[in-house]
Parts: structure tokens; sequence; C-alpha cells
């Protein structure tokens, strides 16, 4: 699915408009799709919707949803921000079929915004209202929202009632999800066509609510035409990027993940890790760790087999440990390296020469990547599959650059870096940004803020490192790995509130992440 920013969507639109279908039938199927998305959410129980409508084309979408619930016996009370001749052309349209329904149906309110005494006629229309739809401007705002609309959003925020926007939160800019004055605050955003990018970065997010995407018949290639190669990971696609596991599988044949991690300063990180790769589902992880601390670690991590290497007097992995990994390297399917194994010149070193001869599909996270730092041409003659786990602090380490923070930019940036990288690159934040040389960008769409502590970048990293390790290619284990982190911190924080999460939380909720992805693969 792809990802659009406004002025794409309004390409996409007048295309379809100009060449397939008038804009009277397009709006007619949005509207119609938000009614169905609201009956479907609300009834049996709710029966009242009170639904404010701007002059534009989100406001047609919202006359026409007012309608459709009228003919299924809900009470609509309208509340029109401008008279019906300051509308677009379509939505006049519309107004129009609603005022026949106002006729014939005594389930229909009209009310005018602009009354003097709208504030007293709205606060006793809204008393009673089960449902209450925002379809002020949509996409169509420059600029912070004055006058009536102020009012309006304001009024509507106040309500209690659950609260609808038709295409995104009024008063929320479209690509970049920013919100220069006041804005809605949704429960429930129906996105019409495709999703777009200001609903899938803050603060534009935390606007929208849950977000859902009607399809109203915008041709395929046409979307395709206009687009960048932007997409979005859901639940649907990362299901779909999970590697098969055979019934009949053993430890061995489920996939061995070589995981080299941890100091004598961060030993908490490869035991994070190495849990993450084993509930993740590979059969075998081998551990390799400082000496000093490989005792702390068998007591941690039980299931996974651990072996010493050789460390610095700082209690980092030596630039000699090599020869230690060898016979272990060779049984291993894939490679995870980086969790807290600490800055020193020596692991530096040894982490770089490691990464260039490793034939094995591997991820690098943490000090991995920061061992390249200023040598970022050295990833790219790494013989194998290669996923990198930074976040922008990191990545600015790594190439020198500064990142950019409006979301066009930060998607466009990450997306050349992969490329030029030629590896896959997880760009961790909120939202993480997901890319690789030909297969696009993918924003995920899991996640909140208890993944904000220490540690759960080491979980990710073992996630990454076991879907590697049991046949997944780098872009599917680093899409398939992404979602389910950030859904676990999405389950871990219904019980502990995103304050309360700490990162071996994630490894308890993992597998109802787990579930749930395979529920919609078919297991």
């Amino acid at each position: 699915m792809y990802v659009l920013t406004n002025d794409q969507m309004q390409q996409v639109d007048a295309e379809t408009i100009d060449t397939i279908c008038p804009g009277l039938e397009l709006m007619e199927r949005a509207g119609r799709n938000v009614a169905t998305f609201i009956r479907h959410m609300f009834e049996p129980e709710a029966k009242k919707a009170v639904i404010f409508v701007g002059s534009g084309n989100n406001g047609g979408d919202g006359l026409v949803i007012a309608r459709y619930l009228c003919e299924a016996g809900w009470k609509c009370s309208v509340h029109m921000l401008k008279p019906p001749e300051k509308f677009t052309r379509d939505a006049a349209k519309n107004y129009q079929r609603f005022a026949g329904i106002l006729e014939v149906n005594s389930r229909a309110v009209e009310i005018d915004a602009n009354r003097p005494d709208w504030p007293e006629r709205a606060a006793e229309d809204a008393a009673d209202a089960d449902v209450i739809v925002d379809a002020v401007f949509g996409t169509g705002i420059s600029g912070p929202p004055r006058g009536k609309a102020l009012e309006v959003i304001d009024f509507a925020n106040s309500l209690r009632a659950p609260l609808v926007a038709v295409d995104i939160p009024s008063g929320v800019n479209g690509t970049t999800g920013e919100a220069p004055g006041e804005a809605i605050v949704a429960d429930y955003t129906v996105t019409i066509g495709a999703p777009k990018m200001g609903l899938l970065f803050h603060p534009g997010k935390s606007y929208a609510g849950e977000v859902t995407v009607v399809d109203i018949g915008f041709p395929e290639e046409i979307i395709e035409k206009h687009a960048s190669d932007v997409h979005l990971l859901d639940r649907i696609e990362a299901a779909y990027r999970l590697p098969f596991r055979a019934p009949d599988a053993h430890k061995f044949s489920a996939g061995t993940l070589l995981l080299i991690a941890g100091s004598n300063q961060y030993r908490g990180a490869a035991i994070l890790a190495g849990e993450a790769a084993m509930r993740m589902g590979c059969g075998m992880v081998y551990l390799g760790v400082p000496s000093s601390i490989r005792p702390q670690i068998d007591i941690g991590l039980r299931e996974a087999i651990t072996f010493a290497l050789p460390e610095t007097p700082q209690g980092t992995v030596a630039a000699d440990a090599e020869s230690a990994i060898e016979e272990y390297l060779e049984r291993a399917d894939a490679v995870a390296i980086g969790p807290g194994m600490g800055r020193d010149e020596e692991t530096d070193k040894f982490i770089r020469e490691f990464v260039a001869h490793c034939e094995k599909p591997i991820v690098i996270d943490a000090d991995g990547i920061t061992a390249f730092a200023g040598q970022s041409e050295l990833l790219t003659s790494a013989g194998s599959q290669v996923v990198v786990t930074p976040h922008s602090g990191e990545l600015k380490r790594l190439l020198g650059v500064d990142i950019p923070l409006t979301p066009p930019e930060r998607a466009e940036t990450t997306a050349k870096l992969a490329e030029q990288l030629n590896l896959a690159l997880v760009h961790k934040g909120a939202p993480s940004l997901v890319a690789a040389p030909g297969e696009g960008l993918w924003i995920n769409t899991s996640g909140n803020s208890a993944l904000a502590t220490g540690g759960t970048g080491d979980v990710l990293t073992g996630l990454v490192g076991s879907l590697l390790a049991q046949g997944a290619g780098a872009m599917d284990a680093a899409c398939a790995a992404c979602f389910l982190h950030g859904r676990a911190g999405e389950f871990a924080a219904e019980d502990h509130g995103v304050r309360g999460v700490i990162a071996s939380d994630l490894l308890l909720y993992l597998g109802g992440a787990v579930l749930e992805l395979e529920a919609i693969a078919g297991g």
C-alpha cells in the first residue's frame, strides 16, 4: 500500500476524475464507505451522529455520510461552517441531495454554525450524540484554523462521544503531520484511497487515533504514477514476510544464530538480544561474549550456548577473537553483532574485519554500527545480506550527515542511504523506517513511546537475527521484526502503561504479537 503526500493525493484525484471517474462519484464512494465504517464500528448501540462540514470536498464527503446514515435509520445533524452557495461544485450537489432528505426525514437536521446562538444550539444538539464526525478540512487546510473553523474544532474536541475524522483530522497537515494551530483529536480516522504521510508521523499520528484506509476506486496505475516508492508496513504486510516454519522442524532446521554481543559494562544487552532471538523462533543461539562476563550470561540466559571470547583490559571483545568464533560461525545460518559491545579501538577493529569477511546474513546494531563511523564504505564490501538498525544519532555518527526531521525528507534520506550503503536499513524512530535497494521504503505502523527505554534496540537486533537465521531475506527480516517489536511494545503498554515498560517486558509480549501475524498468514 503506497503512502502519499497531499500533493500526490491531489494529483491522483485529479487524473482519476479527468480519465476514469467523475468527482461526484468519488465523493459518493468516499462518504458511503465512511458511513459503512461508522455503522460497523458503532451499531447497534449508536444511532445519532453530529457531523461538522466545511465548504470543500471534505465537507461534501460529510454530507454523503449524513445521507447514508439517515437512510440507515440514524439521526444526523449537520453543522455547516459556510452557506451552500460557497461550497465547491460537488459538495454543493451533495448538499442538494441532503436537502432532499431534510424534506422527508425528521431524523435529519441542518444547523447553521454561523448563527449567533450556535454555541447553545450545538451544545444542546451534541448532548445525546453517539458519534462526532469531522468533515471540515481534510487535507485541504494550509496554516492554522481560524474564525468559525477554530471554534468548531475546539467544540468538537470538547465532546465526549467518539470522534471520527474523514481523511485526516482537520488542522493536521497531510504531508508533514504538523498541526500549526488547533486540530481535531480523533479516536478514528478513515482516510480515503491511500494512507497520508502526515497520519504516520508525529504529531499527526497522535491526532489521528486508529487509522483505517478505504478504497474508493483510484486505479493502481494512477497511484503508482504519482507516488514515491513509499509504502505502509502494517500487520498484513508484516505477516506475509514471516518465514515458513515446517511442522516437523527440529532445533537445527529451525535456524541457528551466532550472536556476538556484550561487554563488562553492558552485560544485559547480550541477554536481551539472545532471549529475543530464541523467542522469535530460531532453534539455536551461539552467544559469544567477553570471557569475564560469561558466568553471568550463563545464569541470565540458560537456553543459549555461550562461549568465551578473548577480551581487552576494558572488558570488551579483543581483536584476536575471530579464531574463537570460527567453529560457531561455520554452524550458523546468520549472525548478529553489536549489542552492548562498548567503544574500544581494538573492538572496533575486530568488528570491521569480522563483518568484511562474513559470508552469512548479518544484522549489525549499536556499537557494531559505530565501529564503522567515518568508514561506512566498508559496509558495502560485506559478502552477504546485511541489515543495520541505527537510530538517528548512530546514523549521523556513521555517515557524518545531519538527518532531516520533516517526514518527506526523512523518508527520502533513509531510502537514499540504503541505496548508498547497499543494505537493508532500519532507521529507528517514531515511526521506524525500513529501506533497501530496489525494495522501496516502508513506514512502520506499530509501536509507541513504551519503546523509549534502554535495551529495546537489543531486543530488535535479536528479532532480526533470528528471522535471518530462519531463512528470511534481509528486507523481510527487517520489516517483520520491526513490526513485531513495536506491537510487543503496544501489548506491554496495555498492562504497564508506556512509562512502566522495560525492555525485557517486550520478550513476554512477543508471543501475542507473533500469534496475531501467524493468524493472518495462516500459521
